[in-house]
């Protein structure tokens, strides 16, 4: 048993540091001392550093907080991101049993599961190859001992862990070095019983649920995974992805065989396909679940993150009630005889065992024949996507006017978020979120609480907080707000800002229906964002960079000189930029340089610039120390490039724009225009 620390920072003690979360981060390259939270924040957005890299962790947050617990390798951190205050993180240290240790390279505790219970927060490790367990709870830590089955031998293992009333599932194996095929088990509450070992084929567990039915023994377990597909075929897919139902009721079969089995398990196929375009996407990567706001069970929607071979992505969205109808009224798969009464999958009341004809059945074929599709008259994808996405969290929210949306967060593989409105009318990626301050990195968890509307995302370097409601990164005034199509946000024509319908009170305008928003804007804002010209003094033969930031990538952006059009970068465009790069300035080249930005009929001025003519090189090189912190100018001047100037030759190539020049800044943006579908 372990105390509440104190600032010694013992073993197994919290080590408590705090720091200043309204100061701003100046240090470059600023290391702080072990233990010590450097929040940071930016866009909104606040960041602890981990004091090391976490390679596997665990978050937990409690609904309506501003803190999270993040699970690591021997310790657990405690994270408070209360604005306006001290923000703070404390770490107890949870180690291994030494005496387990058989190798230095398998004595870890890695923290795998935090799950808050009655008796506390219930927190299970590895505990160097020896799953075990802590409970703490008014700042003390208690061992509860060896708990087979809530954390896995190794952190890397694929393993889900369920909890439901004091009922508690999970698919961990129990022994480390014997019965290696996986199994969905129930561990705790009732009588174990675990899955058939002929019913999955090298099972990749995703996400399990219960859904309560009308029936209290009629209620449900779905879980989701992916297997081998049994289809053999060259041209067939290596994986199927699936979802499988259990009664929660279940108490297994009459007969020897069956009695510590599930008799109610069945499987059925996802497919999320696009027949039109002929792609498909079988490799199942998250899931998230969005009750019906009424309460019926059968309309909760089920949103499923797909890749292939690619790694392009499709989301593609289902019933539970498409589900339950499949699972109750499907042929099974390569069965032809009559099905015996119960048919199997039924769940049965008064705590019935099954029949054993009806679990031999099920046991030999567990697959029903008809196929999951999504929802809706097309049963395509909701979208499909050139990204690789991981994770998946979904918010209904209802906008001012009352209309509700569902808005994706999606994970990529690159350590970004895209923010995707679901609407009547499509679906919009109107925003990616850099979520991290110290560098982009894999993001390990991430977790949605729709009551402080904020997203909590953690990488092994840092665990931020992001607000879902970033209405002050939408530039371009009221037309800028209102293209964005971001529910979240409207805009308040008295004070002149783009703001959040949570935050503000007062009357807003928000344009989320089919029509180009921009025409809702009263004609007194049109052009009142546009930028106004910045010159700079150059001289004859200079090269440089035009920069304008691409802030929509379903905008097109062009850069003219009078009427004269140079350079133009399409819809799409890769680049944060659209850069104009001169290569020797000419008589002709001096003016007024625009950067127009195009979206439907929407255009404005994205930037301006006037170049001026200086006589000589000298000046241009003093103009330059001027003209370099201005925005939007890139000015290349090379070691030696006046003698070049002066004689007329062509400077060397002008060396790569550098990255990362505005530091912890997130890249926010693009905004997208709806029906474009561009993802």
């Amino acid at each position: 048993m372990g105390g509440w620390p104190g600032e010694d920072m013992a073993p197994g003690r919290w080590r408590i540091a705090s720091w200043d979360a309204r100061l701003p981060f100046f240090a470059v390259g600023f290391s702080p001392p072990p233990g010590t939270a450097v929040p940071r924040n930016c866009a909104g957005q606040e960041s602890y550093r981990f004091p090391q890299p976490e390679p596997h962790t665990v978050l937990y947050h409690e609904l309506g907080s501003d803190s999270v617990e993040v699970g690591g390798r021997g310790k657990l951190y405690h994270f408070d991101f209360i604005q306006g205050k001290n923000a703070s993180m404390n770490m107890v240290y949870i180690g291994p049993n030494k005496a387990f240790c058989q190798n230095q390279l398998d004595c870890e505790n890695y923290i795998t599961l935090l799950e808050k219970q009655a008796e506390g927060l219930l927190i299970c490790g590895t505990n160097a190859r020896h799953p075990s367990c802590w409970n703490l709870v008014n700042k003390t830590i208690t061992l509860l001992g060896e708990r087979r089955g809530y954390a896995p031998f190794t952190p890397d293992e694929n393993s889900l862990v369920l909890f439901s009333d004091d009922h508690v599932y999970s698919t961990i194996r129990k022994q480390e070095y014997n019965g290696k095929i996986p199994r969905f088990r129930r561990i705790g509450g009732e009588r174990e019983l675990y899955t058939s070992d002929m019913v999955m084929q090298n099972p990749q567990f995703i996400k399990a649920t219960i859904i309560n039915q009308d029936e209290a023994y009629d209620d449900k377990i779905y879980y989701f995974f992916r297997e081998n597909n049994p289809d053999k075929n060259p041209e067939a897919p290596m994986n199927v992805s699936r979802v499988a139902q259990l009664c929660k009721g279940d108490r297994g079969g009459v007969s020897s065989l069956s009695a510590s089995k599930w008799n109610t398990f069945l499987k059925a196929m996802l497919v999320c396909s696009d027949p039109t375009t002929n792609k498909n996407f079988n490799w199942l990567q998250d899931v998230f679940l969005v009750p019906d706001a009424s309460g019926d069970w059968r309309a909760t929607k089920v949103y499923g993150v797909f890749s292939n071979p690619w790694n392009y992505s499709a989301v593609c969205v289902y019933s539970i009630g498409d589900i339950d109808r499949i699972f109750r009224t499907s042929p099974l798969k390569g069965y032809s005889g009559a099905l015996p009464n119960p048919r199997p999958g039924k769940c049965l009341p008064d705590q019935e065992l099954t029949p054993t004809e009806t679990f031999q059945v099920a046991d030999s074929h567990p697959e029903v024949a008809q196929r999951v599709e999504p929802f809706g008259e097309k049963k395509t994808p909701l979208f499909h996507s050139k990204y690789h996405y991981k994770k998946v969290l979904v918010h209904q929210m209802q906008a001012r006017n009352g209309s509700t949306f569902e808005v994706l967060y999606l994970a990529t593989d690159k350590g970004t978020i895209h923010k995707v409105v679901e609407s009547a009318y499509g679906a919009f990626n109107i925003m990616e979120i850099q979520p991290f301050h110290h560098h982009p990195a894999t993001i390990q968890s991430m977790t949605l609480d729709n009551v402080t509307m904020k997203l909590y995302v953690n990488s092994q370097w840092e665990v931020s907080q992001v607000p879902l409601d970033l209405c002050s990164e939408y530039r371009g005034g009221c037309q800028g707000c209102l293209m964005a199509r971001d529910p979240y946000c409207g805009w308040d024509d008295t004070h002149g800002q783009c703001v959040s319908i949570y935050k503000y009170k007062g009357p807003l305008l928000q344009a989320l229906g089919p029509n180009e928003p921009h025409t809702e804007c009263p004609s007194s804002n049109l052009g009142k964002e546009q930028d106004k010209a910045q010159s700079v003094t150059l001289a004859r033969n200079a090269r440089y960079y035009l920069t304008c930031p691409v802030e929509s990538h379903h905008a097109t952006y062009s850069w003219h000189l009078g009427d004269k059009k140079l350079h133009r970068c399409e819809p799409g465009w890769p680049s944060s930029d659209c850069i104009l790069f001169i290569e020797k300035l000419t008589d002709e080249q001096f003016g007024l340089y625009r950067c127009q930005a195009q979206e439907g009929s929407y255009s404005r001025v994205a930037v301006a610039w006037e170049l001026r003519r200086e006589a000589t090189a000298e000046h241009l090189l003093m103009g330059a120390a001027a003209a370099q912190p201005l925005p939007g100018l890139l000015l290349l001047l090379l070691a030696g490039a006046a003698g070049s100037l002066r004689r007329g030759a062509p400077g060397p190539a002008p060396p790569p724009l550098p990255g990362g020049a505005l530091g912890p800044l997130p890249r926010l943006g693009p905004h997208f225009l709806p029906g474009s579908g561009r993802f």
